[in-house]
């Protein structure tokens, strides 16, 4: 069968049920347009039961007679096929007419045919061939198609959701086709770049900029330790104050440790090595002076002599003495210098001078030739030149031709450095007061050989070329000779300078002679006199020692008219014991040695 044939039997089925139920109700015998649309095989929309339509063709009446050209289905969908007779009206097909009237009100053909104005979710309405269209009560149309062609119109589409106002939840809640309006995602922290999205980090604030989250300023009593973790991680209590200063702690709590901190507490060294040096924060080290490795505390030779202010006090190697005076040489000959930094010397410094031009040696302490020694009589030509010594050869022994002094006396003072060895210069008060073991040590200082003088060395010097004078000058005593109490002297005065009675003297040789071998003091030879004198009492010798040669306080007495002085005589002789030590202010020595001194 055609599709015209369908139609057509489709269409007087219908028409025939609605006449049937139009006319048992009582109602006007008129037909109504329920919208209904056929769509045929090909696709295409066709409206059934139009009264202003004219039929295309007419079936056959009735489905059981199945008269050709009729829709079978038509036939069969009702009897009115054959109420109506032969007429054979029931399967025809009533065509739109675009000029009919009905088009300003037709919902399903309205203003032209098959222009429906039914949509989902609305009343169809036609009005003046217009489609005017309401929602139902609850659905809008959010996209505002309710009047387009039924093809591309999806009617009222939208309910309205939390109560109309608008959320960002990716619905469109307030039904006005803006799906969540009103929301930054560009600034928006609370929904940044997306709803939901939130901006919070912990302790701190956040914000959104060009729809990615950022993070702010720490919330008070927090601050961000480490950049690496979200948020402001640490919690911070205010300290010193709030005031910032180099503790390694964030005082002020704005997230920076020792941020700015107040001027440092200490100071650095300037000059030298620490020039330039300031304070650095070293956090819980606090303020530190960062010096190189060539400071010193305090300057030592540990760092040698290296020509740097190492502890920064503006001298240079001050431990070596840098720049000081110094002397080259010693005694007399001592020159003077500086020190400079020499570090192939022990000491790592050397004196820069000279020395003066050497001088003659002489007994005084000193070092006057710049040989290295000090008042050497050695030999006849390596000693000092004003010791005057004197070989005896008949005895074979030399002697100090004058009393010993001490090499720092005067005329008038007796010296007082007993630790150098004794003199035989002329001009110097006498070395006095002085025990025999004193006066022996002090003998022994000159050298190998040298001792106090034996007795007879002693007796036999004083007597000189003579063995029978009793005294050095002669048999006679005279007063002004020698220095004893009748010698002429200043109030008060004692011990001449040695050598100043020049009358008295013992002659050895023309050119060589003694002096002061009677007066001025006494002097201790090394004799015992326990072996020469008999002495009951002493048990183990030596048990007695004697002086020689009188004093300054020997008095001389007259008899029968001849004045005479026995304790000045070169025989004289005064005992002192061994056991007790002898030191008086008129008791002396000179020194002497066995043979010639070498050349």
């Amino acid at each position: 069968m055609n599709q015209i044939g369908r139609f057509h039997n489709l269409f007087v089925t219908s028409l025939a049920l609605l006449t049937t139920v139009f006319t048992v109700g009582g109602c006007q015998d008129r037909y109504y347009d329920f919208g209904v649309q056929v769509v045929p095989l090909d696709g295409s929309v066709v409206e059934v039961g139009r009264p202003d339509g004219s039929l295309s063709g007419l079936g056959g009446a009735g489905g059981r007679a199945g008269a050709p050209g009729l829709g079978g289905r038509g036939g069969s969908a009702g009897g009115g096929g054959v109420a109506g007779g032969a007429g054979g009206t029931g399967g025809g097909v009533m065509l739109c007419n675009n000029s009919s009237p009905e088009r300003l009100t037709d919902v399903s053909n309205c203003g032209t045919c098959f222009n429906s104005c039914l949509r989902p979710n609305a009343d169809p309405v036609c009005v003046n061939g217009q489609c005017k269209s309401t929602c139902f009560t609850g659905f809008y149309d959010s996209n505002n198609d309710l009047t387009a062609p039924a093809a591309t119109s999806n009617g009222c589409e939208c309910v309205k959701t939390n109560n109309g106002a608008e959320a960002c939840d990716g619905l469109d809640n307030d039904c006005n086709g803006i799906v969540d309006d009103g929301f930054n995602f560009a600034a928006d922290p609370a929904n940044c770049g997306a709803c939901g999205v939130a901006c919070t980090f912990p302790f701190a604030q956040g914000s959104c900029k060009n729809s990615v989250c950022v993070q702010g300023a720490c919330l008070a009593g927090f601050y961000d330790r480490d950049p690496k973790i979200p948020g402001c991680e640490t919690a911070c209590q205010k300290t010193n104050g709030g005031v910032e200063i180099c503790d390694g702690q964030d005082n002020d709590c704005n997230g920076m440790v020792d941020d700015n901190p107040q001027a440092p507490t200490i100071a650095c060294r300037t000059m030298g090595v620490c020039a330039g040096v300031t304070p650095k924060c070293m956090g819980t080290g606090g303020w530190v002076c960062t010096y190189p490795s060539t400071f010193q505390d305090v300057e030592d030779t540990t760092k040698t002599c290296d020509g740097l202010d190492n502890d920064c006090d503006g001298k240079i190697d001050e431990a070596f003495s840098i720049g000081k005076a110094c002397t080259v040489g010693s005694g007399p000959c001592a020159g003077t210098g500086t020190w400079v930094c020499d570090n192939t010397m022990a000491n790592g410094h050397r004196c820069m001078g000279s020395t003066k031009t050497p001088g003659t040696e002489v007994c005084n302490g000193l070092d006057d030739d710049c040989d290295g020694k000090v008042d050497e009589l050695d030999s006849m030509s390596d000693k000092t030149s004003d010791d005057k010594l004197v070989y005896f050869a008949a005895k074979n022994v030399t002697m100090f031709a004058y009393e010993a002094s001490r090499y720092d006396a005067t005329a008038t003072d007796r010296g007082f450095d007993s630790s150098r060895r004794p003199c035989a210069v002329a001009g110097r008060q006498p070395w006095a007061n002085v025990t025999k073991e004193e006066a022996q040590a002090a003998c022994t200082k000159i050298g190998t050989g040298w001792r106090l003088c034996t007795a007879a060395e002693w007796s036999d010097g004083c007597n000189g070329t003579s063995t029978t004078n009793l005294f050095p000058y002669g048999n006679s005593y005279t007063a002004n000779r020698c220095n004893g109490y009748d010698y002429a002297k200043t109030a008060g005065q004692t011990t001449l300078a040695t050598g100043a009675a020049t009358m008295f003297l013992s002659d050895i040789t023309t050119a060589d002679k003694l002096y002061d071998m009677s007066g001025n003091v006494k002097e201790w030879v090394a004799t015992d006199l326990t072996t020469t004198t008999t002495t009951p009492s002493c048990t183990t010798p030596p048990c007695l020692f004697e002086m020689r040669g009188g004093a300054y306080d020997i008095a001389s007495f007259t008899v029968n008219g001849t004045t005479t002085a026995p304790g000045l005589q070169c025989d004289s002789t005064t005992p002192a014991p061994a056991s007790v030590p002898v030191r008086l202010p008129s008791v002396g020595f000179r020194c002497c040695r066995t043979g010639a001194l070498p050349n």
